[in-house]
């Protein structure tokens, strides 16, 4: 455990010295322009608990951590969309499948935003801008370890169709559930190994690590535990950006409030715009409903970014993975627990020498009845009683001997 644990710490630190490296011996590195979206979180669970998501299987695999599906209760299905100060438009949907000691995902994501230009002569045509990426993640589980590698197409549009920029890149992850049910520990690296087109070149062929393509390192926790009865769910990430060698703090804290609600709250420390994040999820059955509201400040101008999203839960819940973030799971573990009683014959038993116990319980009492009673329906019910029973001689002749006994 001590060698994978150290794993998940090297491999980050990995990963910022390559991106140091390389960003020394380029003094071209891209600044302040070129695919600025791949900074802003996806799904609205972890948006809402400060954008960590490293080491929780909520979604967004393409940004929090390829390996992320292994934390996930099961294979799932999601769709979110949201809006950005500015009008920035923001969807997209995503998938896993987990199928024994493997899994795989994809995802797509999208924000535009629709614009009218100007110039000395007044309003001009309308423009559009545009970041998309798609990407596709498989990975290995090896007991409480998972290593997962994903690939991304990227494509940044600005104003018009000239300026179409391009990338494909590929990232690395990791996931280790340390203490099972309590802590999970996750690494990741974006980016990496990047081909970028068209920016900083007018050149249109492919550009190896010439820095146009942002890359990200994160690791990350999540402790899962019940306080006085409520589940709540605390993580916390540390996240570096080569674009600008910049470090921020993601962490927030979920509480199961009710069997079907969840209340979130998070910061993005070191992120100067955001002020907090606050967040709400619905869970019925296998559909679960999140959203998501952060605050922004820009100067003086305060505004709303918001972010919802639906997920779907498919087939079957593994026990063992139930413990490990029973806050999304709610009503479906009644569909994972095996039919123990079913299964075991000694339970039907059981149950019916209890029925029979409870049978001879309520019968003994009727005895000392038959004894005191002195009214003559009571006289009249002991023969019947004692012809339907099965009793030996000598009880049925202490019947009469008593009743000839009260009535002299």
């Amino acid at each position: 455990m001590k060698r994978i644990t150290t794993f998940l710490l090297i491999l980050p630190a990995l990963i910022l010295a390559i991106t140091s490296a390389a960003a020394a011996d380029d003094d071209s590195r891209n600044r302040g322009y070129g695919f600025l979206m791949l900074e802003e979180p996806v799904n609205p669970r972890s948006a809402a608990m400060g954008s960590a998501g490293t080491a929780l299987g909520s979604g967004g695999f393409y940004y929090y951590n390829p390996a992320q599906p292994f934390f996930a209760a099961g294979s799932y299905a999601s769709a979110e969309f949201g809006q950005i100060p500015g009008g920035l438009n923001r969807g997209g949907f995503e998938t896993a499948l987990i199928a024994g000691e493997w899994f795989s995902a994809a995802g797509f994501h999208s924000s535009s935003v629709d614009f009218e230009t100007r110039d000395e002569r007044g309003l001009g045509a309308k423009a559009s801008s545009s970041t998309t990426i798609g990407s596709v993640s498989a990975g290995h589980i090896r007991g409480r370890l998972a290593l997962a590698v994903s690939a991304s197409i990227i494509n940044d549009r600005i104003w018009a169709a000239e300026g179409d920029y391009s990338a494909f890149s590929f990232s690395a992850g990791a996931g280790y559930k340390m203490l099972d049910g309590k802590l999970n520990l996750g690494a990741a690296g974006f980016h990496g190994i990047a081909w970028s087109r068209g920016y900083g070149d007018s050149a249109s062929a492919l550009i190896w690590r010439d820095g146009k393509v942002p890359r990200f390192a994160r690791a990350g926790a999540a402790w899962t535990d019940t306080l006085k009865s409520l589940p709540y769910t605390i993580t916390a990430d540390v996240a570096y950006s080569d674009e600008d060698g910049t470090f921020s703090v993601p962490a927030g804290i979920e509480v199961s409030v009710l069997p079907y609600v969840d209340l979130r709250i998070g910061k993005r420390i070191g992120w100067e715009n955001e002020i907090m994040s606050f967040g709400i999820g619905f869970n019925i059955d296998r559909i679960s409903f999140d959203a998501t509201f952060i605050p922004t400040v820009f100067v003086d101008d305060y505004e709303m970014k918001w972010c919802m999203g639906f997920k779907y839960s498919m087939g079957r819940i593994r026990k063992k993975d139930m413990a490990m973030d029973p806050l999304r799971i709610g009503p479906v573990d009644l569909d994972s627990i095996d039919d123990e009683l079913t299964d075991k014959p000694e339970g039907s038993e059981s149950t019916e020498s209890a029925e029979d116990s409870d049978s001879t319980d309520e019968s003994e009492p009727a005895e000392p009845n038959d004894d005191s009673g002195s009214t003559e329906s009571a006289d009249d019910a002991a023969p019947e009683s004692t012809d339907k029973s099965e009793s030996t001689e000598p009880a049925d002749k202490s019947v009469p001997t008593e009743s000839s006994d009260k009535s002299d």
